[in-house]
């Protein structure tokens, strides 16, 4: 018998973080516990509670991301799309959170060297929001199939490499369990050249307590555990925060110009729009008239952005 697989480190999100960067390079994921505090995680729950139930009631024939097969979502699943423009005070409290954007931009960030004419140009690229999403996962849910996020944006992966186009973050919004669901992670896998299928027995569940948080990479294979509970049973729903990163010069999985209204976009705070791309990237992609989108459109915060350019 084949010795089980080491389950995904867990560290406070007090810890180092030059020791949570450590390990989600080696592992290819990390649990931070006490990521958002109990009284946050109250507030999630609270306001995402009707809107899980008015999702609900409505077909989601509609909403499969196709592209990675019939079979990708998990069944008795509930999706909330586009949380930045329905519930933006809940999206604010995880982008300005400085563990999120020191893993996202420690694991995306790219340095680029390049001759402008006589200049060595360098530019240091960094991260933008892909995909803000909650997952209300029911009893009776099926497996989801192992699967590399990063296959959205047609990256290959290279074997022993470190590069990923994208970080995947689950907020665990209840407990996490095995029994419940819990996401089940290929450690090391994101060093595993493309020809190299996964297998189930290599996969180990993140169970996590309410308020901590996985990150992994776009290149770990990963997917959603079975809910076997029985209904009315204790933690027998699992709910979950899907907060993903990816490069800034890359096109995010969900369209956030579009999801969150520009009347929303007007009153964020300017370091939020800056991760959810109203803003040129660090290479200068994205413009509007060559401009800060929030600079041509006149946002109230274009002001506060050119004083600090």
């Amino acid at each position: 018998m084949s010795p089980a697989p080491p389950a995904l480190v867990t560290l406070p999100v007090t810890a180092p973080r030059e020791e949570m960067f450590r390990i989600i390079k080696r592992d290819g994921g990390i649990i931070i516990s006490d990521f958002l505090s109990p009284e946050d995680i109250k507030v999630f729950n609270a306001t995402t509670g009707p809107m899980f139930a008015a999702t609900k009631s409505t077909s989601q024939s509609e909403q499969r991301l196709v592209e990675m097969g019939p079979d990708f979502h998990a069944s008795n699943t509930t999706h909330l799309r586009g949380m930045l423009g329905k519930c933006p005070e809940l999206m604010i409290k995880v982008l300005q959170h400085p563990v999120w954007n020191a893993l996202m931009h420690e694991v995306l960030k790219t340095e680029i060297k390049a001759y402008v004419g006589d200049h060595l140009l360098t530019t240091e690229t960094t991260h933008i929001l892909s995909l803000a999403v909650g997952f209300h996962v029911a009893p009776g849910a099926n497996d989801q199939v192992l699967h590399r996020d990063q296959t959205i944006h047609s990256v290959d992966a290279k074997e022993g490499s470190l590069y990923t186009s994208d970080l995947g973050c689950l907020i665990a919004g209840t407990r996490s369990t095995k029994k419940n669901g819990a996401t089940r992670v290929v450690p090391g896998s994101h060093l595993w050249s493309p020809n190299r299928a996964p297998k189930l027995e290599e996969a180990v569940s993140a169970e996590m307590e309410a308020g901590s948080a996985m990150f992994w990479f776009g290149s770990t294979y990963h997917g959603a555990g079975s809910n076997t509970c029985t209904p009315g049973e204790p933690d027998d729903v699992r709910v979950l925060y899907g907060v993903f990163g990816c490069q800034d010069f890359l096109r995010p999985e969900e369209n956030q110009q579009l999801v969150c209204s520009e009347e929303i976009a007007r009153t964020l705070p300017l370091d939020v729009l800056k991760v959810a791309g109203w803003t040129k990237g660090a290479g200068g992609c994205g413009f509007v008239n060559a401009q800060h989108p929030i600079v041509g459109l006149d946002f109230p915060q274009a002001k506060e952005l050119m004083a600090s350019a």
